[in-house]
């Protein structure tokens, strides 16, 4: 008996120590929801934003649709928390500087020269028609984690790398509308069809957090094959995840 409530304690134990994550969905006011990711998608150009890794880093890949180019000046583009505004592009240029030493076995003096490259990002880039560029700079969330108002729904799931478990997962699922959503951000984007930018428009996109699940980790990124658990990656191209701190 003494032997019985022994195991139930460690289970109990390890149970509680079990790591655990806050996966976040995110949406977006002018985008939708596809398989890799949130997708604006018109006759001008297709907009899509993907977010699958930790703490959520942005990639935005634009695709020209048109027949003539189009330019995005990142000068005036910008990634937006509240109501601070984060700079894409900045003027200034990143120098490389390497050492170089010129002699020989026999020479009783070297001499030593310092080379150096300026790179310097482009404040505007141009995309030919029919093609597409990528760009990824910023971190939607790069620290702490997410504060969640209100009561969670309880979801029972199976778990992935164990199925013949007969304890199921509980999974503590938020869902929020956007005014009540516990992150919100912007990607704002200044582009044009013609070079001088006298035919320039803006693309103006309001995220919020639509939903966040509490789970263990292995939820996520364990995965049981028939024989035994492998580790997956984490795939989910409309958001992120947060590793929660051990208790």
């Amino acid at each position: 008996m003494k032997l019985s409530a022994f195991f139930v304690l460690l289970i109990a134990v390890v149970s509680s120590c079990t790591p655990k994550i806050q996966v976040v969905t995110l949406r977006g006011s002018n985008v939708q929801p596809d398989k890799e990711g949130l997708v604006l998608d018109n006759d001008t150009l297709t907009l899509r934003y993907s977010f699958s890794s930790e703490r959520g880093q942005m990639n935005i890949s634009l695709v020209n649709k048109l027949n003539q180019p189009l330019y995005v000046d990142w000068k005036r583009s910008s990634f937006i928390i509240g109501q601070e505004k984060l700079d894409y592009w900045h003027d200034v240029a990143s120098i490389d500087l390497t050492e170089s030493t010129y002699g020989s076995r026999y020479s009783r003096y070297s001499i030593s020269s310092i080379q150096g490259t300026v790179s310097k990002e482009e404040q505007i880039t141009f995309i030919p028609p029919q093609t597409k560029v990528s760009k990824q700079q910023f971190v939607v969330y790069p620290n702490g984690i997410l504060s969640l108002p209100g009561t969670p729904e309880l979801i029972e799931e199976k778990p992935t790398w164990n199925p013949g478990r007969k304890k199921p997962v509980v999974i503590s699922n938020y869902k929020y509308p956007a005014p009540q959503s516990p992150l919100t951000f912007r990607n704002y984007l200044t582009l044009s069809t013609d070079k001088d930018f006298k035919s320039e428009f803006h693309i103006d996109t309001k995220f919020w957090a639509s939903d966040v699940q509490i789970l263990p980790r292995d939820q996520v990124f364990s995965q049981f094959n028939g024989t035994y658990t492998l580790p997956v990656s984490f795939k989910k191209p409309d958001g992120f995840y947060i590793n929660l701190p051990t208790e």
